[in-house]
């Protein structure tokens, strides 16, 4: 195709143009011809367009053919292979070859097939796209008509449509292309596809290809022009008047309604008499044939629908077709950031139902795939904390020092490993009466029954005879029977003295300051030395037991702290510092109350009040001594108070320690059973000691922003009572303007 040609002849020999075949002959007009040649280096079909050159060249073929080379490659642009200006024998013309289009130009195609929907589309929007690129290229078409749109085929056989003919094109300048209209209109141009504006003479835009377009679009789906002279006008030049008369009257056919949608809103958005108010961009008339504007509603409403999974399959449907679409875009970003919190409130309330079942293990799996989504997620961190809080192992409680000595064991009995042969008292001898002396002992005799371990052991005697000389009759004790019936009735009586209060065998006595232990009785034995064949009765030793159990005395010991800090509270020392020493006997261990105790005592200084006497519980005696008489005088407390410097407590300190407590029992209280009312005493009180005092409130600001996010989750499902019930717990840790807007709004 680069070849270049000196004569006519030379043309000829790679191109036989046979100018009088007419089975060659494609076309003919005021242009000149189009002939199909046979190229005989290539051996393919081309087309080559004759014109004649007539002097001008700024309207000559060779002009046509250099603007159309100036377009981009594009492929629904037609593009000349090469243009040659040769002397005939007749006349001087321009040569254009292009490539051989079998299928002919749209008009043809139009006459002999009825096109499917799929063809239609593909057409419509190969137009388009050309058309596009001609503009981007600043060049205004000004004839564009189905006759000038070529049909090529791809390799699956589809129509792709090839705008060609740029005889009447104009190239717009630099200083007219920022111009909504611009001065290019001559008047000429087919009449049925002319714009309002070219007949008028007048300026005209870009969009005087889109009229052209709307009406070819017409003319595709109905078969016939828009525009159309009546049947009974036989002169051609009445036909035109009449023609251009309907087009500048924008006088549209009715049959326009039974075009099909998206068609018809395109055909009536070119259409337009005004050339500011018809479309003027290629880009919306393509939006209109892929739908963009319908599935961008449809995404929108699934989206208001909180269906967000769907409506980004919709966005995802634009953005195959339009990749850059900026509606598009921003839709799929805020469908699937609404996606993401739906998932993390799902997530929380899950986790919240695992907190209030106590699977701390698997709440706290829940809460930490939150915070690896969102690591700023406030309920998330709390409710992490609470649930590594609930799965940290529990210190075990440190019994407080004393010296007071503790027995592990009583002395009660304990069955040994192998059971151990009773001691059985021998009966005295009995001298019977002398009418009995003679008679021998007749029975054996008989040992005494086994006794029950702590109780009284009576001798038991046997009358026996006795007599001058005689000797005391005895037989040998059956230890084989005996011994095994004693270990098992020691053995019983052991298990049934464990049990408090049976049978009046133990009794409970306080005793502060040292372990439980229950009462036993002891068996008396006999002292050392004394004669064991004398009968003596015992008297049971009981040993004092130890006060209550642990539990009963450090829920004595709170009852008795929380009087002293209301007392405290309301200033009144005095009371604090004595339910506060009170408790102190009770557990000497408890910090929190010995700095209660401290506190009171310096306030008490300060207003030099008495102090009251305290009077500390006697040490329980050590087995063996005698309690020692107690001198009020000589007696040390049991507790020495230690100065305002060893503790470092002040009244703000004690306040916060009961701030955050009560922060925690109104958290416990929801996150354990959802008890608001609870929850909201606990957090009453403790908003009012921080109007009392200047405390830390980080722990209140968590609590704060947990209910607010509970109630804010039910707001956004209009659920408003709930969401209400929330808020007021929210307001009772702090109340905030924020909080009080957001109630009102509930029960509006």
């Amino acid at each position: 195709m680069n070849q270049t040609f000196t004569t006519f002849q030379d043309f000829r020999q790679r191109y036989p143009i046979r100018p009088n075949d007419e089975g060659m002959l494609l076309g003919s007009g005021s242009y000149g011809r189009v002939i199909k040649v046979e190229d005989q280096l290539e051996t393919e079909w081309v087309a080559i367009k004759i014109s004649e050159f007539k002097g001008n060249d700024t309207k000559s073929l060779k002009a046509e053919v250099e603007l159309a080379q100036r377009v981009p490659r594009q492929a629904n642009i037609a593009r000349y292979d090469a243009c040659y200006r040769l002397e005939t024998d007749t006349s001087v013309s321009d040569f254009a070859i292009m490539k051989y289009y079998p299928d002919g130009n749209l008009a043809d195609l139009l006459r002999r097939v009825t096109l499917t929907p799929a063809q239609i589309y593909d057409i419509s929007r190969g137009i388009l796209l050309g058309l596009q690129h001609l503009h981007r290229s600043r060049i205004v078409h000004r004839d564009f008509k189905p006759a000038n749109i070529l049909i090529s085929r791809d390799n699956a056989g589809r129509f792709i449509p090839k705008i060609a003919d740029f005889g009447l094109s104009k190239l717009v300048r630099d200083d007219e292309i920022e111009s909504s209209d611009f001065d290019l209109s001559d008047g000429r141009g087919t009449p049925s596809y002319k714009a309002p504006e070219q007949i008028e003479g007048s300026r005209v835009s870009f969009n005087l290809d889109l009229w052209a377009f709307g009406v070819i679009l017409y003319e595709i789906m109905t078969g016939e022009k828009p525009f159309r002279a009546d049947l009974r006008v036989t002169s051609e030049q009445s036909a035109r008047r009449e023609i251009e008369k309907k087009i500048i009257t924008v006088e549209l056919p009715a049959r326009l309604d039974q075009v099909p949608q998206p068609y018809n809103a395109m055909i009536r958005r070119c259409l337009v008499r005004d050339i500011h108010e018809r479309v003027r961009k290629e880009d919306e008339l393509l939006d209109l044939l892929d739908r963009i504007p319908q599935l961008l509603a449809d995404a929108k409403a699934l989206a208001d629908a909180r269906q967000y999974k769907q409506a980004i399959a919709v966005y995802e449907q634009v953005l195959t077709k339009r990749e850059n679409q900026a509606e598009a875009q921003a839709g799929i970003r805020q469908a699937r950031a609404a996606l993401e919190r739906q998932l993390l409130n799902d997530l929380i309330a899950e986790a919240e139902t695992l907190v209030r079942q106590n699977r701390f293990d698997q709440a706290k799996s829940v809460y930490e795939q939150v915070l690896l989504r969102d690591a700023s997620h406030t309920v998330a961190t709390l409710g992490l904390a609470l649930c590594e809080e609930q799965l940290r192992p529990k210190p075990q409680p440190i019994e407080p020092e004393t010296d007071a000595f503790v027995g592990e064991r009583t002395d009660v009995y304990v069955a040994p490993p192998a059971p151990k042969p009773a001691v059985v008292r021998r009966p005295p001898v009995v001298n019977p009466p002398a009418t009995e002396r003679a008679k021998p002992v007749s029975g054996p005799v008989v040992a005494a029954p086994p006794v029950p371990i702590g109780l009284p052991i009576r001798p038991v005697s046997t009358p026996v005879a006795e007599g001058v000389g005689t000797r005391l009759a005895t037989r040998t004790f059956p230890w084989r029977v005996v011994a095994p019936l004693v270990g098992l009735s020691g053995l019983a009586l052991f298990f049934v003295l464990q049990q408090p209060g049976l049978f009046g065998g133990s009794q409970r006595v306080e005793n502060p300051g040292t372990k439980s232990e229950k009462a036993t009785v002891v068996p008396a034995v006999p002292p050392a030395g004394e004669d064991k064949k004398t009968p003596r009765e015992t008297t049971p030793e009981t040993v004092l037991p130890a006060p209550a159990g642990r539990e009963a005395i450090n829920q004595r010991v709170t009852v008795a702290l929380q009087k002293a800090r209301s007392a405290f509270r309301l200033k009144d020392y005095e009371k604090a510092y004595v339910l506060t020493t009170s408790a102190l006997q009770l557990d000497p261990s408890r910090r929190d109350v010995a700095n209660l105790r401290t506190a009171s005592l310096n306030e008490l200084r300060k207003v030099k009040a008495p102090i009251p006497e305290t009077r500390p519980l006697a040490e329980t005696p050590k087995p063996g001594e005698s309690p020692a008489p107690t001198d009020d005088a000589k007696t040390k407390p049991a507790d020495p108070t230690p100065t305002p410097k060893e503790t470092g407590t002040s009244a703000k300190q004690l306040a916060q320690e009961e701030f955050d407590q009560l922060i925690d029992e109104g958290m416990k209280a929801i996150t354990n059973g959802n008890n608001k009312a609870k929850a909201m005493a606990a957090f009453t009180k403790a908003q009012g000691l921080t109007k009392e005092y200047e405390l830390n409130t980080a722990r209140a600001e968590a609590a704060y922003a947990y209910n607010m996010n509970k109630a804010g989750k039910l707001f956004d499902r209009d659920e408003l009572e709930g969401a209400k019930d929330w808020y007021l717990v929210a307001k009772a840790v702090k109340d905030t303007e924020e909080v009080r807007r957001k109630i009102k709004q509930c029960t509006n």
